[in-house]
Order: C-alpha cells, then structure tokens, then sequence
C-alpha cells in the first residue's frame, strides 16, 4: 500500500526501536512464532508443547487448525498472544486433495469448482467448536491445480471462518456424487505464507542454539508482533504523539504524521511509531482522503499494544 505524508516529522534514536532490531529478550516478551503445523495434534497441543519447549509464561495459536491439516499456524508469545483479534479472522488460503466416488472430467471440476466464488452458505461440520447455523462466507479465488483419476488438488482462497471441507462435500454435491478430503494445507493467514513457517523441531532447535549463544538461527523463527499486523492498513504518527496513543488517548489528526491509502471508516487499522513500532489497533474514524487536510479525530483505539513509557509526554490531545 502507497504511504501519503500529511506533516513531515523525524523520529528520535533515544525512543524506541526498530522492530526488527530488537532483543532476543524483547521478543520472547511479546513476539510472534509461524509454525509449519504437522499432522495429528490440535492447534491448542502445538501451542502448550512450544510453552513447555521454549519454557514460556504464556502462548496462543491465531486461527484453529484441525488435526488432520497442516500449515500455516501463527502462535503468539507471552504478550504477543494479545494480537490474536488482528491476525484469527484475516483472509486465509488453502490447498486441499479430496477422492471423488466417481469420476468426473477435469473440465467439469474446474468449471463446478469456479462457481464457488463469491458468497457461499454454509453450515459448519458437526466436529466444529461452532454454532452449527447456517452462515454466508466470501470466496475469493479457486483453481483446480490437477486430477488424477478420482483425485481433486485444488487451491481456494477465502474468507475466516469458511470450511474446506464443506466446500468438499457442496463441490461432489454439485458433481452428482460424494468425496472425502484427504489432505488439507493452509498456505497463507493474512500476509503470512508458509514461507515464513518453521517446523516444530527447527524451532525446538533454534531455541537450544540461542540458549547456547548462538542468536542468529532463533532470530528466523521469532518474529516481533508488528508481523502479525502486515495486512491491516496504517497511521504513523509522530514521536510526541506516542505517549498519549499508548496511555489510551484516541488519535487526533495533529499527531500524524503518514497514512497509507484505501483507509474506510469503521475498519480496523494498526496506528505505529515512524520506526514501525505498533502502538495500537484503532477504528478508523476517516478515510484515507479525509486525512490529508481535515482535524479532528482520525482513529478511536481498540487496543494499546506499546508501553505508556516507551516514548515520552510531548503532545496532548
């Protein structure tokens, strides 16, 4: 997304940091680990074995994987965990294998399968930790990637909350006949891909290297939390409007000092410091065309994610 400058401004080295240059410390304090899930334990097992493994206070998985699905699976640390409402719901992607009852042309399956995107109702599978109601969900993007026989590799891109193997089961439906989903793999969680996953071992691993004094391996697999905000839209504000921001005080259009563009009334945007640092999540109270030139209040806050002390009091709202 294009960055506008509403006031230019400069950001002191005495406050704050870069996130990417901060301490191993720091980020086992609140950072963000991607875990190339594998198949068999529940999300919630993967996230308590990292706990005891890592010897941490406190961990949280984004975003429900089942047992028998892999992939991307981000996991918060200590009080990174607090991000979980940023990153669960985002737009999510995935690739699945399901065995057809019958055959059917490839052709046939493409087209059959492309009709899925757009809004879809759906009621979620009986083994769900959800309300069994019926529920619309958003389909962005499918692609049948190959067949084989009665097997179907597809990609579907798609809103949160929206179940692969139900679309399974419409997508044999239409196709006069039944399947089963014989593998699931979720490759993208907002703008995290299955590039930036680590496997449970690699992880394990990088955390004995670190306790050795060796950083460089651990520093690849913990992420600052600001990772977990990539996809949300963002207000930079200046150095004396950070102390205010952090002690709860919604954002006023005097303390800004960039915004990114496309930026709608009511979404939720990440407000951070000219270094990157997040600050807080906020609901955008203009848009993006709004902030050039107008005053008043720009963001009112969901959440404060910095410590009032980082940076300190030199504006008022």
């Amino acid at each position: 997304m294009e960055w506008y400058t509403r006031e230019e401004a400069e950001t002191s080295e005495k406050f704050g940091c870069i996130p990417e240059k901060r301490s191993v410390e720091e980020l086992f304090e609140k950072g963000i680990i991607i875990v190339d899930k594998p198949f068999g334990p529940t999300s919630n097992q993967v996230s308590t074995w990292l706990k005891k493994e890592l010897n941490l206070k406190k961990t949280g998985h984004f975003g429900t994987l089942d047992p028998n699905a892999t992939g991307v699976l981000p996991v918060g640390v200590n009080s990174g965990t607090r991000l979980n409402p940023a990153l669960a719901k985002t737009d999510k992607e995935y690739i699945f294998e399901a065995e057809l009852r019958e055959k059917r042309t490839e052709e046939k399956i493409r087209q059959t399968l492309k009709g899925f995107e757009g809004v879809n109702k759906q009621v979620p599978p009986e083994k769900s930790a959800v309300k069994r109601q019926e529920r619309e969900r958003d389909v962005y993007e499918t692609e049948l990637i190959e067949t084989y026989e009665q097997k179907v590799l597809g990609r579907v891109k798609c809103e949160s909350g929206f179940y692969v193997r139900v679309l399974i089961s419409q997508l044999a439906e239409k196709l006069s006949t039944e399947a089963d989903m014989t593998e699931l793999r979720r490759t993208q969680q907002g703008q995290i891909t299955e590039n930036d996953a680590n496997t449970l071992q690699d992880i394990v691993d990088a955390y004995h290297f670190y306790k050795e004094g060796d950083e460089k391996p651990i520093r690849k697999v913990l992420h600052p939390v600001e990772k977990a905000v990539n996809h949300l839209k963002k207000i930079a504000v200046k150095d004396s409007a950070v102390n205010a921001v952090s002690n709860g005080a919604n954002l006023g259009t005097s303390g800004i000092s960039k915004f990114q563009d496309k930026i709608k009334r009511g979404e939720t945007i990440a407000i951070t410091t000219l270094k990157g640092e997040l600050v807080a999540l906020a609901e955008a109270e203009m848009t993006s065309e709004e902030l050039y030139d107008e005053d008043g209040t720009a963001a009112k806050l969901k959440s404060v994610h910095m410590s009032p002390e980082t940076y300190p009091k030199r504006w008022k709202q």
